[in-house]
């Protein structure tokens, strides 16, 4: 696994969890093939961690979501240059979703821009 962000971000556990609504997702067609590398977005991740917390959301229609990029430049795009990210193959992807107990797979959605993490946010 390859590592995203590694700066110390604050918890944020006692933030509600983000709902995600079909205005913000772009899913991958039935016909397109993985990617060989999948980018997820995760909670703060450091070098030496061996478990990594995936960041699923919560989408407009109850289920419970994990968000996957085809590129990095996607990632980036849609969750802010702040954010921790892993990156997986992409035959991996399925059984993350299971094992991590999200319901959907989303691909290159696009926070609400209140949402997204910047590098630099203020009182960091």
């Amino acid at each position: 696994m390859v590592y995203g962000d590694r700066d110390l971000r604050p918890d944020q556990d006692d933030v509600a969890p983000s709902v995600i609504g079909a205005e913000f997702v772009a899913p991958l067609n039935g016909d397109e093939e993985l990617p060989a590398t999948v980018y997820l977005s995760t909670e703060r991740v450091n070098k030496d961690d061996k478990d990594v917390t995936l960041e699923l959301r919560d989408t407009a229609d109850g289920h419970r979501a994990l968000l996957a990029f085809t590129s990095l430049k996607q990632l980036v795009a849609g969750c802010g240059d702040g954010q921790p990210w892993v990156a997986v193959q992409g035959g991996q992807v399925e059984e993350i979703k299971s094992r991590s107990g999200a319901d959907v797979v989303l691909w290159d959605a696009a926070l609400p821009p209140e949402e997204r993490r910047t590098r630099f946010q203020q009182g960091d």
